[in-house]
């Protein structure tokens, strides 16, 4: 698999967006970029925007991963797996 994208949810929208705010950045986002390649997510916003965005990937993304920061890169916790292809 190659190199994961990693998503930044600060350059998306503000750290303290409000749900609606959220909902119409993300209904224009254009999710294209990210087909069959591995996400990661991170960014310091509610739990609730982490899985708005991972929503709008499911389909896209070939994986998505929350990433945890411990200040060493961020642990890595899956998310989202396409299934594979029999």
């Amino acid at each position: 698999m190659s190199e994961p994208v990693v998503i930044d949810l600060n350059d998306l929208f503000p750290v303290k967006s409000s749900f609606q705010t959220v909902q119409e950045k993300l209904s224009h986002w254009d999710v294209s970029p990210y087909q069959d390649k591995p996400v990661q997510i991170r960014g310091c916003s509610p739990t609730w925007a982490h899985l708005m965005v991972a929503g709008k990937l499911f389909g896209a993304a070939a994986s998505i991963d929350f990433l945890m920061d411990d200040a060493k890169g961020g642990i890595p916790i899956p998310v989202y797996r396409r299934p594979s292809k029999s």
